[in-house]
């Protein structure tokens, strides 16, 4: 049975496609049944068709049919007076012969193309829901502003340790260096990541993702208002959804019309052409066909781009009514927690910094690494920073690297040497610890008697000097030194007081005797902090 369908699909690669009839049955064909030869098989041509056990076959351009009758008509034509079967094209019997039925089928479609582009706008209000004339408030500001606080203020009370911590680092400078060099030591020793350090590295992470959306957020108060409160408004959001399709709708529509006009061109100039041939009548249905079909695209597109214009005006009009208010209790809300924010970054900077290094400082591939790079110093990140400035060149330095160049002000800023007197006796460690102080005022000199307190102060800070009793109220100095040198990183100058104890963790710079006056013993001090080591 002959057919007439519009080409649904078609894949150049395997050369299959679908034709869609007027029933709406879609049937497949292969490009090997395509005889039109001078133009291939593309989205939306009319063809007509065999049809038969379930097979397509014979697949021939509607439109092209016409054009090559029209051309060859006139040259079979130009010797006779009259036409004649035999000067008809083979490809026009069919047009000559068209059956009622096929006719009939031709004509749903058209009817059928109508009844559906009709059925657009309908399908719309489906889509997107009524017309509103107004947008009702789902959340009042208030609400929408605590509800995103309420996330940040959990999260600041889980780490409320950290906001009263001493230790810091500025996370905001370290944190491309910090994560850097989290990165490179993992790279130089798998092991130095511990189930202890990874967990501070993904808790500083989260808090990091916390504070840079906050950050977005008071930075650029228009996304804060569209992110946290517009977006929690129901009725607001399906109708700007709404928009957004319609707008798809339009510029879909507009695509079509641009085409369905040239088509019409097209077709008033072909049938300008073949008004005394045997396929005028048809043209004649094909145009006015398409002629309705423009004309019903053209006001389906004045009706979305009215629909579109209401609901515009409508969000606007939403918008502009509640963003002022919006700001202010936005605005007053974020500053409190913001210092809270950043106090928890600093502080987890700091710890994480404090264990990696303090994990390096015991890996042997890192200290292989560092003896072959030629990295001397202490293990902490200002030594792993200097390596690096050492080979650039500050004046000629991108933007980036100036701006470590700045962060190693930062942290030679941070790092106050510090001299350190462990005794057991609070005599002695009151008038050492005046004396000493007297030698540069530069340095920080604190005494101790008690060794635990020691060890903590010295984690904290960058001993230069240890004087130490040969004898300490609750261990040995062996014993002191050994804990001193797994949990601090920065190496010392020693002084001991009394007798030479072995087996100790670092060498003794000098032995002094037990009895040696204050000021004797900053004169000592003062040789070994103006003696390179």
């Amino acid at each position: 049975m002959k057919m007439t369908g519009k080409i649904l699909f078609f894949n150049a690669n395997d050369g299959v496609g679908i034709i869609i009839v007027s029933t709406k049955k879609k049937l497949s064909f292969h490009v090997k049944e395509w005889n039109d030869f001078d133009i291939m098989p593309s989205l939306g041509l009319d063809v007509t068709f065999i049809y038969k056990n379930e097979s397509v076959t014979a697949i021939y351009i509607i439109n092209e049919t016409s054009a090559t009758s029209r051309e060859e008509a006139p040259n079979k034509t130009q010797n006779r007076e009259e036409p004649t079967q035999k000067s008809i094209p083979q490809e026009d019997v069919y047009q000559d012969n068209f059956e009622e039925e096929e006719e009939e089928e031709f004509q749903q479609k058209v009817t059928q193309d109508q009844n559906d582009n009709f059925n657009i706008i309908d399908d719309i209000e489906d889509d997107i829901g009524p017309r509103e004339e107004s947008v009702t408030l789902t959340l009042n500001l208030s609400m929408a502003v605590e509800n995103y606080f309420e996330t940040i203020e959990k999260s600041i009370n889980t780490r409320i340790k950290h906001l009263s911590s001493q230790n810091n680092l500025d996370y905001l400078k370290m944190k491309r260096f910090l994560w850097t060099t989290f990165n490179n030591l993992n790279e130089i020793d798998l092991h130095i990541i511990t189930p202890k350090i990874k967990s501070i590295s993904d808790d500083l992470r989260q808090m990091a993702t916390i504070f840079n959306d906050f950050t977005r957020k008071t930075k650029y108060p228009p996304l804060a208002y569209e992110e946290v409160f517009l977006s929690c408004q129901a009725e607001y959001m399906k109708i700007k959804i709404g928009t957004e399709k319609t707008i798809e709708r339009l510029n879909s529509l507009r695509g079509n019309e641009a085409k369905i006009g040239s088509a019409l061109k097209v077709k008033k100039s072909d049938l300008q052409k073949n008004i005394h041939t045997e396929e005028f009548a048809i043209l004649n249905t094909e145009l006015k066909s398409l002629n309705g079909t423009y004309v019903d695209i053209v006001h389906m597109m004045a009706e979305l781009d009215e629909r579109y214009k209401n609901d515009k005006a409508l969000l606007v009009e939403f918008e502009k009514e509640y963003r002022d208010d919006f700001y202010s209790i936005f605005n007053k809300s974020a500053v409190k927690y913001k210092v809270d924010l950043v106090k928890i970054l600093n502080s987890l900077a700091y710890i994480l910094d404090s264990y990696l290094w303090r994990k390096a400082k015991t890996s042997k591939s890192v200290k292989v690494h560092f003896h072959k790079a030629g990295i001397h110093g202490e293990f902490n990140t200002k030594t792993y920073l200097k390596y690096f400035l050492d080979t650039q060149d500050s004046e000629r330095a991108s933007k980036e690297t100036k701006l470590l160049f700045e962060l190693y002000e930062y942290l030679s800023a941070l790092e106050k040497d510090c001299i350190m007197v462990l005794t057991d006796s609070v005599e002695d460690a009151m008038e050492f610890e005046g004396s000493i102080s007297m030698v540069d005022k530069k340095y920080m000199v604190k005494a101790f008697i008690d060794e635990k307190s020691a060890l903590k102060w010295g984690i904290q800070n960058t001993v230069k000097v240890l004087v130490l009793n040969d004898t300490l109220s609750k261990i040995r100095v062996s014993t002191f030194l050994s804990y001193y040198k797994t949990y601090i990183l920065a190496i010392p100058k020693i002084i001991i007081l009394g007798n030479n104890q072995k087996n100790h963790s670092y060498s003794i710079s000098k032995l002094l005797s037990k009895n040696i006056s204050p000021r004797v013993l900053a004169q000592h001090v003062k040789e070994l902090l103006t003696t390179k080591k």
